[in-house]
């Protein structure tokens, strides 16, 4: 984690002028509507507000808002100097204050605003949209993290293995950017990307960004915020997202109001090279406030610290990320809107960053050179529109990914009859995927509300695989050259019913039918092998759930719920590979898998809003698991492994310790095994699931003060610990990784308009074993590890004029 920037604090904005369209509904829902629109947080005791607020339509300061909404309803509230709303309950007018008030944040008090004091120091949510509806995380019924915007740059966070310090149960492969892969829960089918479909999706706003692909690495810039749901989304989210789905919010164009944000940042990481990291992002309004533009650029450079030792190459590991975004927002109604956006991120590295344990230090030995390219596109048009009669969205995205990888592949060249003694594998894949989707969600009016929603996908993906001799000559050793095409139609709803004020009934879910089709053609020795086949998969993913409000300060749900991948065909492997599907050899067809996850989750308020706490309690049974695996030849394919459990708890905690301290802490305990070894795959029993540890614990520091006029000093500190974990399913291959502490501390002095920063990223300077991984050809050889980076200090200056 390094080369961060670190957000100035978010200030009251009650004078600040928004554009606001919030139809006629229940004050609750409406609070929620407002926060969600004015991009502000909220907590309290929302659901004490009584009856129905009008409609409010047009640009506005949030405190005329919140003082039209709240009228006649029995709440006031309180704007936090941090800009998050505390919605009280109104005092009666005969009974007095239980102490004298502070002074008020700003010498204007509105009638329906409370004086700051002790009991309103506490903690609001980011309202998220995750189940398609908006909620907040201590209210939805499912296992739910929202980080804000602002959370994400005070906590440094840039990329998916950043955010998995702040996430409980989330856990991200260390192969590399751009290579990664994301597991949640503990629900992971190994820690190789593949043929397989990814247990979690990757969502930017409402687009899939990945099928079978790994992670793109989107550097978090300029996010309104992220949502992480966990467990099996297959109603909502469709087949796939067996483990949960990530959702990163970019921050919206602003009808209202100009805005420039500025972030440099230098490091320095111990033995290798400087880090650098700037970013701009500008918000810009049109025509007349219709309409507005936002963009974001940023660049990164990643400084080498691994020593190759058979080429006597220093600090091979460099590399880069830069790209950008592009949105435009046209109001063309009171509540409807159309976005349009464009999504652009390269990331080159010039070497892969694992080591081998014998030589010691950051030091290897390979003979060539692991670069990887991995570029990614991705273009939308969304149209939203919003009402007394519900809410519309649809959408159409197109994303265009292409990474290109290198390995050392010469101790696997006599398997493919070359006499060569230098070799590489070259892997590419060019994926295109089409993504259509439309959803419609009632009002909250009545004891029943439903969401129905339909969605189209097509994509292709074109890979071409080489093994090559470099050295004494050059030759190609085998080559394949493979298409699949996958079509996607499916529809889906959910509805809730009020059995009760207090407890509510969830159904739901999602027909679909697949279609897919792979063509490949396999050469070598001038013999070439082909192949062309086509399959079908349909089904049903249901979800059955129950929700119970004690009151503002306790929830209790219940779910059941299901997941769901189709299948594929293998095709690699040399031109005598046989596909019998026997212990080390490929079936030519590996079948569709299953997941189904029981669950029971509490969350509570306590100490007048200064705790949130959750916890959830899950099993999940899990059939015929896909699992990408190499052959013995170190080439890929998929195989279903058998059947496998887990049960676990999940536990989050917030505490507003004082005015000035946040303490935010989570933690998964969980117990995968094998619980039906499959005969034509060498799994055990007691070997659990790889890639994932069966204990992880995240703890989060935070504090804040005012120094001098409006300067305010933060100290932060965040310390992860991973668990050990093995790297796969095979009996024989026990490797271990794992079981280390990881962190970041920082110091900042902050003003309304601009920040300074100072951060240790690792600061034990750990060298500890993250990815027990190397390359497929000398995986056998179990030698390989790869370590954190080391120590990182740096400095960020941001300004936003």
């Amino acid at each position: 984690m390094c080369c961060l920037a670190f957000a100035a604090p978010a200030r009251a904005t009650t004078e600040r002028v928004q554009a606001l369209h919030i139809p006629s509904q229940p004050i609750d829902e409406a609070l929620l509507t407002l926060a969600f629109q004015a991009r502000v947080s909220l907590g309290g005791e929302i659901g004490a507000c009584r009856g129905t607020t009008a409609g409010l339509h047009g640009v506005m300061s949030l405190e005329t808002a919140l003082n039209r909404i709240l009228a006649g309803s029995g709440c006031t509230y309180v704007v936090r100097p941090s800009g998050s709303i505390i919605i009280r309950r109104a005092r009666p007018f005969w009974t007095a204050p239980a102490r004298p008030p502070r002074p008020p944040a700003t010498p204007r008090t509105a009638p329906n605003v409370e004086a700051p004091d002790a009991d309103v120091a506490e903690l609001s949510d980011v309202i998220v949209r995750a189940e398609r509806r908006l909620e907040s995380p201590q209210v939805a019924p499912a296992a739910v993290t929202s980080l804000s915007g602002e959370q994400i740059i005070e906590n440094g966070l840039a990329d998916a293995n950043d955010l998995s310090s702040m996430v409980a149960g989330m856990t991200v492969t260390n192969l590399g950017s751009g290579r990664n892969k994301i597991l949640l829960r503990g629900m992971s089918d190994g820690a190789f990307t593949g043929l397989t479909q990814s247990t979690v999706a990757l969502y930017l706003n409402q687009a899939p960004l990945t099928y079978s692909a790994p992670d793109p690495d989107l550097k978090l810039v300029d996010l309104d915020r992220i949502e992480v749901l966990r467990g099996p989304q297959g109603t909502l989210y469709g087949t796939g997202p067996i483990g949960g789905v990530v959702r990163l919010v970019t921050r919206r164009p602003d009808r209202t109001a100009k805005d420039f944000d500025l972030s440099l940042t230098r490091s320095l990481t111990r033995g290798g090279a400087e880090n650098s990291d700037y970013s701009l992002a500008a918000n810009l309004p049109l025509l007349n406030g219709r309409a507005a533009v936002r963009g974001v650029i940023y660049e990164e450079a990643f400084g080498g610290y691994i020593d190759d030792v058979s080429m006597n190459l220093r600090r091979v590991n460099d590399g880069s990320r830069r790209g950008g975004r592009v949105a435009a927002l046209v109001s063309l109604a009171p509540g409807w809107a159309v976005t349009t956006g464009y999504v652009h991120q390269k990331i080159d590295t010039e070497d892969t960053h694992y080591v081998y344990r014998v030589l010691g230090g950051l030091r290897r030995a390979n003979l060539v050179r692991e670069p990887h390219a991995n570029a990614f596109d991705h273009g939308y048009v969304n149209l939203a529109g919003q009402g007394g009669w519900g809410r519309l969205d649809a959408s159409i995205s197109y994303v265009k990914h292409r990474f290109d990888s290198r390995y050392d592949a010469s101790s696997a060249l006599p398997a493919f009859g070359s006499a060569g003694r230098i070799g590489a594998l070259d892997e590419g894949k060019d994926i295109g995927l089409l993504v259509g989707e439309a959803t419609y969600l009632s009002p909250r009016a009545s004891r029943l509300r439903w969401l129905v929603g339909a969605f189209v996908s097509t994509g292709t993906t074109d890979a071409e695989t080489t093994l090559a001799t470099l050295r004494p000559f050059q030759l190609q050793a085998y080559r394949e050259v493979r298409r699949d095409d996958l079509d996607e139609v499916a529809v889906f709803g959910e509805a809730a019913y009020d059995l009760t004020p207090r407890l509510t009934a969830i159904v739901g879910g999602r027909l679909y039918g697949f279609r897919y089709r792979t063509v490949s053609e396999v050469e070598q020795s001038d013999i070439i092998r082909p192949f062309d086949e086509t399959g079908r998969n349909t089904g049903l993913s249901p979800k059955l759930a129950l929700a119970y409000r004690a009151d503002d300060r306790f929830n209790l749900y219940a779910q059941i719920t299901q997941g769901h991948r189709t299948g594929g065909f293998n095709t690699a492997g040399p031109v005598n590979q046989v596909f019998t599907g026997a212990v080390g050899q490929p079936a030519r067809e590996y079948t569709p898998d299953t997941l189904w996850n029981y669950e029971v989750g509490a969350k509570a308020r306590l100490w007048n809003g200064r705790v949130q706490a959750r916890i959830a309690t899950f099993m999940a049974r899990w059939k015929d698991i896909q699992s990408d695996q190499f052959l013995p030849s170190g080439l890929a394919y998929a195989v279903n492994v058998g059947d496998a459990a887990n049960k676990g708890i999940e536990i989050e905690a917030n505490w507003q310790a004082t005015d000035h301290l946040v303490i935010r802490a989570n933690a998964l305990l969980a117990d995968p095994e094998i619980t039906r070894p499959s005969p034509n795959f060498n799994s055990r029993g007691d070997a659990g699931l790889p890639g994932v540890p069966a204990a992880s614990a995240n703890l989060n520091i935070q504090w804040r003060r005012p120094l001098w006029r409006d300067i305010e000093v933060v100290a932060s500190s965040n310390v992860a610990y991973v668990g050990s974990s093995r790297l796969t399913f095979d009996a024989r291959r026990r490797y271990r990784m794992g079981d280390y502490v990881d962190g970041r501390i920082s110091a900042a002095l902050e003003a309304e308009h601009w920040s300074a920063t100072a951060f240790i990223d690792n600061p034990f300077d750990s060298e500890a074993n993250t990815f027990a991984f190397g390359d497929p050809f000398r995986l056998p050889e179990a030698l390989a590890t790869t370590p954190l980076r080391p120590r990182t200090v740096g400095l960020t200056l941001r300004w936003r004029p």
